[in-house]
């Protein structure tokens, strides 16, 4: 079952903590008015909702619905957080779109890894897809998300409330990427799967080092892979090579640096990895269609007329 998550708005957290039974417990019954999020940290919680029933594993979180009956239907030891918290755009999405809904947040990913990130908007709408249930895999950095806003609800300074619910709205954000990512790899095989793993680590490399030279021979060597192979896996997750992602990274930079220095298109073209002034000129105006000089006359003119 799949969530629709707006997150342009924080949810707002009334509650949120750990337990730890270490003798066998079982979940009392009761219907919340509220979201609750459980995160097993320890142990095992078999609880059931609207008598369906669920078992959940250290690693696995899982979101109970308001207005539905939850209650434990065996004891186990279980050590967890618990989040309650409402959201005025959290929604379930229908079964008949759920398809719809993942295909859509892959073009997100790859709408937003193209993207210019000094424009004032957005590149995609606001809404992410939330599991309702799943396994995470990096538990250690989830679980330091919860733990930094369960510090900060226990100490109760000023605007507690709202850092905790920044801290979980995070929590939510990272299951979300996680959910994009298991569906980018999902229907494919286990080497097709790392392969997709090591696009996402040159994607991270590329927007880090875009001021370096960067040759086809290095990112073999770092990441162990024929180059002629990973740059078909990336470019069928990007839309775009290696070399032209790394190149719309660096004419990107290249434009914030136009807008806001006084530096001269050499410095320019060596500050973004580029170090031929002719060729900086050629690839601007082939991701820009203008050439570095009308881009920066361009913005001159903004600027004036502000």
């Amino acid at each position: 079952m799949l969530f629709s998550y707006n997150t342009d708005i924080l949810p707002k957290v009334r509650m949120i903590g750990k337990i730890n039974y270490i003798n066998p417990w079982i979940h009392f019954e009761r219907i919340s008015n509220e979201f609750i999020l459980y995160f097993i940290r320890e142990g095992e919680m078999y609880l059931e909702e609207n008598k369906i029933q669920y078992h959940l594993k250290k690693g696995d979180y899982f979101l109970l619905e308001p207005d539905l009956c939850h209650k434990g239907y065996k004891e186990a030891p279980c050590s967890y957080y618990y989040v309650h918290f409402k959201h005025p755009d959290l929604n379930r999405v229908d079964p008949k779109s759920e398809e719809q809904a993942i295909t859509g947040i892959i073009e997100k990913r790859k709408t937003s890894l193209l993207s210019y990130n000094l424009d004032e908007s957005d590149p995609t709408d606001p809404y992410a897809i939330i599991n309702k249930s799943d396994s995470i895999a990096d538990y250690q950095d989830y679980k330091g998300v919860l733990n930094i806003a369960v510090s900060i609800y226990n100490r109760r300074e000023e605007h507690y409330k709202r850092l905790s619910s920044v801290e979980f709205h995070r929590f939510l954000m990272k299951i979300a990427h996680e959910f994009v990512l298991n569906n980018v790899t999902h229907t494919a095989g286990t080497a097709i799967k790392k392969s997709i793993l090591k696009v996402d680590g040159i994607l991270n490399y590329l927007n880090s080092n875009y001021m370096n030279k960067i040759s086809s021979n290095q990112i073999e060597e770092l990441y162990e892979v024929n180059f002629d192979y990973i740059n078909r896996v990336f470019s069928e997750q990007t839309g775009h090579t290696i070399f032209q992602y790394l190149n719309s990274i660096r004419i990107n930079h290249a434009k914030e640096l136009i807008s806001t220095t006084n530096l001269n298109f050499n410095e320019i073209a060596y500050l973004t990895g580029i170090e031929d002034q002719y060729y900086f000129s050629k690839i601007f105006k082939k991701y820009c269609g203008i050439t570095p000089t009308q881009y920066y006359e361009t913005m001159k003119s903004k600027t004036i007329n502000q």
